[in-house]
């Protein structure tokens, strides 16, 4: 993994776990976990890896639920989060290189969850591959980015009117998008609840969805399911969300090579 990934993780990693706040920001809660779940699908029983897994909110809940739960991840900052608060000790915590996880054994998981992290890696096509290795025999990956054709973190953006009344967030009058395959990093800087930026800007990598599919197949998956998720309420705030999708959710089984 480039250094500066784990540059920017280290230093955002109290900023990000404040707001994630244990348990999702809104669009997570009201529109990328329940489809995660979904797709995952019983977990009771099984054995998950939470690759990427930052404070380890979602390592949690599927504990809870009944799986045998590793979290990865590359800032040590994130994990030493993970194990400061009351979690369940089930749960193996490591630092670790999504793009290189050499202290796991072969076909060791039934489940790999990769939520939101390939988008911000330069390597994400050796990490399709060690969760391919990792993975059981027909075992299945769960994995979700940014909706690279609406990319607010890339080549996109909203224009907006003024902020409604019923949601206390702009409005959307139309989005912007060109350039969709330029595959590039795009360094973009986040703000706390509070509205002070991170200490350091994120990198995001913007790929197109055929990109994203074919690295899967040249891995040795096979797609099973791709949702663009919408909000699962009429909440106000969503406005925008429900008229174009903010995620984009990709769910693949190892195939005996």
């Amino acid at each position: 993994m480039d250094s500066r990934i784990f540059e920017q993780w280290e230093a955002n990693a109290e900023d990000y776990t404040t707001l994630v706040n244990g348990m999702g920001t809104p669009h997570h809660r009201k529109i990328l976990n329940p489809c995660v779940e979904r797709l995952l699908g019983d977990v009771r029983g099984k054995r998950l890896l939470d690759a990427g897994c930052g404070e380890g909110y979602l390592s949690q809940y599927y504990a809870k639920h009944g799986a045998d739960v590793v979290g990865v991840d590359i800032s040590e900052k994130m994990i030493a989060l993970c194990k400061q608060r009351p979690y369940d000790e089930s749960i193996e915590f490591f630092v670790g290189d999504i793009c290189s996880l050499d202290f796991i054994e072969n076909s060791s998981f039934d489940l790999v969850l990769c939520n939101l992290v390939l988008l911000n890696v330069p390597c994400f096509l050796d990490a399709l591959q060690e969760f391919f290795r990792t993975l059981k025999f027909k075992g299945l990956l769960v994995f979700s980015i940014i909706h690279p054709a609406f990319n607010v973190f890339g080549p996109g953006r909203w224009v907006l009117d003024e902020k409604s009344p019923d949601s206390g967030r702009r409005k959307g009058r139309y989005f912007v998008f060109d350039n969709y395959f330029d595959e590039k990093e795009y360094l973009i800087q986040w703000k706390t609840r509070a509205g002070t930026p991170f200490p350091k800007q994120f990198s995001f990598f913007h790929r197109s969805i055929s990109t994203y599919v074919k690295a899967l197949t040249s891995s040795g998956f096979r797609l099973l399911d791709l949702e663009e998720p919408r909000p699962v309420d009429d909440d106000p705030f969503f406005e925008r969300e429900r008229r174009i999708p903010f995620f984009l959710v990709l769910k693949a089984e190892k195939l005996e090579r």
